[in-house]
């Protein structure tokens, strides 16, 4: 629980200070078009783990925060910069064995709204490039817990439509590709992750 906490907060303080930093810069904070705008994400993910008959990968969840603003330069074109947390658990032997499998990542996000709408909805394109930090923990051997870190990214498609001024909600896939992690000399994960999320942003 502390772990899940100290994410919360790390997000928290994210947003806050990239936030700040914006206004101070003079970003409009009056346009839900043009300027820039914080959100949050969610949603269930799924984790790809090494196909065997010994092996149990449970539904997980990512859960996340962006900050980002429109390049008015470009039309549709949007910057963001991403944290997430991804948690997925994993059965091992018929659940003699138990392992908490998760990965949090910064990354830095290209996102292209679509030139057309489908009723009220905006689809989008997006692709991102980052670093992340997978582990794996034994629930019930204390010692027993494997790391891994490098360069991640991701790619993803959604639609977006305005709820009220200045508020934005989406549904969405990603395709998140994150280190290999290893346990015991074996490969427990390929680092590759499916997500079906929920997304907030707030015009700042």
């Amino acid at each position: 629980m502390k772990k899940y906490l100290a994410t919360v907060a790390a997000m928290a303080l994210f947003l806050t200070s990239t936030s700040v930093a914006m206004a101070d810069e003079g970003t409009s904070s009056s346009s839900a078009v043009n300027g820039a705008y914080v959100g949050v994400l969610g949603g269930a993910n799924w984790d790809d783990v090494i196909s065997s008959p010994y092996v149990d990968n449970k539904t997980g969840y990512v859960i996340g925060a962006v900050v980002g603003t429109h390049v008015r330069a470009v039309p549709g074109l949007r910057l963001e910069a991403e944290l997430s947390d991804r948690l997925n658990e994993v059965d091992l032997c018929g659940g003699y064995l138990t392992a908490d499998h998760e990965t949090v990542a910064l990354m830095g996000n290209v996102v292209y709204d679509l030139p057309v709408k489908v009723g009220p909805f905006q689809p989008y394109a997006l692709a991102g490039l980052g670093w992340a930090q997978s582990t794996a923990t034994f629930e019930d051997v204390s010692i027993a817990r494997a790391e891994a870190s490098g360069v991640a990214w991701q790619l993803g498609a959604g639609v977006n439509t305005e709820i009220a001024e200045g508020i934005t909600a989406g549904v969405g896939y990603r395709y998140f590709q994150g280190p290999e992690i290893e346990v015991f000399g074996n490969e427990l994960s390929d680092g590759s992750n499916h997500a079906v999320l929920a997304t907030v942003n707030f015009a700042l």
